[in-house]
């Protein structure tokens, strides 16, 4: 038998002959876009009902914090690039609420006739968070709220001060908890064989890096609950929002900026075991994608083509589009010179200046 490199051990197939391999490309989207006093992030996935897209967001409009003192909004369009903002969809709860304080990062489930939003929730000085979760039998609501969370951080740990306001003051601890003590965020939910998987991100209590989140998974029977928190969580490593979607008959997962296994995306049958298939540049915060059978469940998912995500990086946080080629069938755009992001350093395009590059002389 003849040698072969370690490389070439794990080397399965060319990035040109991947499925799930992609390149993003972005575009601005109107009715969502840029806006002085305005913060929108955290699109869900985007549905269709009849002949009109949806999608749900974060918004606020304070400067101290894009996703917090925040509500839930929503928007429509009919072919994905304008959108008509509609309002709210979920609100802060009253006074002394376990969601007094914000109801965020949400994500849309459709299934038996009716629509679910499950979403992160705070109350006022409190740094943990848990995750809430209402439902309604129009697209355009009323939405009623469950009376108490579907998920909550596992109680152990200790904090020093477990007053302190703050989304990630879980790092300021007396006593080590577990991986998601600290903090459950960015809740997204998918039915397979015939269950409920609610994937989020955890922190623990004593965590030194925001960087260090990994997803766990917690499985029900029915859309409202109660879930249980799976013995193998968590179940990835790596991973800021959660992202997933059917494909083929098992989960594919997009894990973007955090941990050891970030940039790359995964597979796996059984939506608990995953592995990593191939990494991606450039992958959309939060991206909130158009995936048409994502509620079926046939045990056949075609994956998507659009969606919207979230530009974080400015005074004013806010949306925009993004196409890619992660569907079973079809061509892939990878000629490298359509991607102007290769070879950009981050560092140059948030301050040109500093490296004595005009700002208008970028990507010229």
């Amino acid at each position: 038998m003849a040698n072969v490199s370690a490389a070439m051990k794990r080397h399965q197939v060319d990035d040109s002959n991947n499925e799930l391999y992609t390149r993003f490309r972005y575009q601005p989207i109107t009715g969502l876009g840029y806006e002085q006093g305005i913060n929108r992030r955290d699109p869900s996935t985007i549905i269709k009902v009849k002949d009109i897209f949806y999608l749900w967001y974060t918004r606020n409009e304070c400067a101290k914090s894009s996703w917090l003192d925040a509500d839930i909004w929503y928007a429509s369009s009919k072919d994905g690039i304008s959108w008509q903002e509609q309002g709210p969809a979920v609100i802060r709860g009253e006074e002394g609420a376990w969601d007094e304080y914000s109801v965020f990062t949400t994500e849309i489930l459709v299934t038996d006739d009716k629509y679910y939003l499950c979403y992160q929730a705070k109350r006022n000085n409190d740094p943990l968070n848990v995750v809430g979760m209402a439902w309604a039998e129009s697209v355009d609501g009323p939405w009623v709220k469950l009376k108490e969370p579907i998920l909550k951080p596992t109680p152990d740990g200790k904090l020093i001060n477990p007053t302190e306001h703050g989304d990630s003051n879980w790092g300021a601890a007396l006593e080590i908890g577990s991986w998601d003590s600290g903090a459950i965020h960015d809740p997204g939910i998918i039915k397979f064989k015939d269950q409920y998987y609610l994937y989020y991100k955890g922190h623990a209590i004593g965590e030194k890096m925001f960087t260090d989140s990994k997803w766990g998974l917690a499985i029900s029977d029915r859309p409202e609950g109660p879930y249980i928190k799976h013995k193998l969580n968590p179940v990835s490593n790596s991973g800021h929002e959660t992202w997933v979607f059917p494909w083929k008959e098992g989960i594919a997962a997009i894990v973007d900026w955090a941990g050891p296994e970030k940039g790359t995306i995964q597979y796996s049958p059984d939506g608990i075991n995953f592995e990593v298939i191939t990494i991606l540049e450039d992958i959309p915060p939060a991206g909130g994608a158009y995936v048409p059978d994502k509620f079926i469940g046939n045990g056949d998912g075609q994956g998507f083509s659009w969606g919207v995500a979230h530009y974080g990086s400015s005074d004013w946080s806010f949306l925009v589009g993004f196409t890619c080629d992660l569907t079973r069938e079809g061509d892939k755009d990878l000629a490298w010179h359509n991607y102007k992001h290769y070879s950009a350093i981050r560092d140059v395009l948030k301050d040109p200046e500093k490296f004595g590059l005009p700002r208008d002389h970028l990507f010229k």
